[in-house]
């Protein structure tokens, strides 16, 4: 009887791995560029999975006037929707869905798996039409 209680008890926890793995694995990846003249903060938010961000709850991507860099929403699930949220240090100004990931856009989420990329300028919302990207300098996160 523990024998068989034993290889049901293996059978299960191998198919949770399973599932698990295949459920994870994917990433979007964030272009961005940034022609305003200050520094944005950057988030990535989930629209699927609520209060799950990027790189944390407690950091965030600064991203100084004239930079260019690309994020990653690492170890996403597979169709996933996730969106970018900017802000101002004052919080008077924001990009995508701001810093606290409530505010609404066009054109500011991809699917895990997808890479876009985006002009940050004086207008808070992005450009209609976003742009394949290529790989370029990963972000050094901040703590709050």
């Amino acid at each position: 009887m523990r024998k068989l209680f034993m290889q049901i008890l293996t059978g299960l926890l191998l198919s949770f791995s399973t599932v698990s793995e295949t459920a994870w694995g994917d990433e979007a990846k964030f272009r961005f560029a940034n022609n305003a003249p200050e520094t944005v903060y950057m988030m990535l938010f989930s629209r699927t999975r609520e209060h799950w961000r990027w790189p944390s709850s407690n950091k965030r991507w600064i991203l100084n006037p004239g930079q260019q860099a690309y994020v990653e929403a690492g170890q996403c699930q597979l169709g996933e929707y996730i969106c970018y949220g900017g802000g101002n240090q004052s919080g008077s100004k924001y990009w995508g869905v701001s810093l606290d990931g409530k505010k609404g856009c066009s054109n500011c989420c991809i699917h895990c798996g997808k890479a876009h990329g985006w002009t940050l300028s004086e207008h808070p919302d992005p450009p209609t039409q976003p742009h394949m990207i290529d790989n370029g300098p990963v972000l050094v996160p901040a703590t709050d």
